[in-house]
């Protein structure tokens, strides 16, 4: 098994890889539950399921688990789980062809979950709704690089091996996402719009 020292990982979740390598099931259970909600809300945003999302993650799992003797990860643990949820999400849509219902409720817990000073709830739940629209009507790939930094908390880096593009490509993105999401949303509130730059520390 070969890791490359060029992307963050921890020592702790080498271990675990190791550990599966070997036939360890606590091990292999230790990184399913560390991951196994977040890939799954990320295959959500390619398959819009949560059933379908659960399916791939699981698929995904199994395989780690059944080639664990051959596994090789030339990249951070978490960016190379994101990169093979994000093939078999492809894979899918490719072969399966299937528009499902947008299930706004089950994301609504984590993807909402930015809070702000203010003391109506009206105003809250009014700017909430505002930011998701904002968002959601981003481009495609600057939508996904967004909620991978913003909700998934990958790093640059992680983000480029996940959408096979530079690092330079993806800070140019997420500096064109924050200029347009500024942009939309200042009618709002300027304490908003800083609370959103502050978010990502620009």
């Amino acid at each position: 098994m070969t890791l490359s020292d060029n992307y963050e990982h921890t020592d702790q979740e080498l271990a675990w890889i190791d550990k599966i390598r070997q036939g360890d099931n606590a091990a292999f259970e230790r990184l399913f539950k560390r991951y196994y909600l977040q890939l799954t809300r990320f295959s959500w945003r390619y398959v819009n399921s949560r059933a379908v999302a659960e399916e791939l993650v699981q698929e995904t799992f199994s395989e780690i688990w059944e080639e664990r003797e051959t596994i090789n990860i030339d990249r951070s643990v978490r960016s190379w789980l994101y990169k093979a949820v994000k093939n078999r999400s492809l894979n899918y849509i490719k072969h399966q062809k299937v528009q499902q219902k947008y299930d706004s409720r089950w994301m609504e817990r984590k993807e909402a979950d930015s809070t702000f000073d203010f003391e109506e709830k009206e105003h809250i739940e009014r700017i909430r709704r505002q930011v998701k629209i904002a968002i959601e009507e981003l481009p495609e790939r600057s939508r996904m690089t967004y909620k991978l930094h913003r909700y998934d908390g990958l790093t640059y880096r992680e983000i480029a091996d996940v959408m096979d593009v530079s690092v330079k490509t993806v800070e140019s993105q997420m500096s064109r996402t924050l200029r347009k999401l500024r942009d939309r949303l200042s009618h709002l509130l300027p304490l908003l719009v800083t609370a959103v730059m502050a978010a990502f520390g620009q």
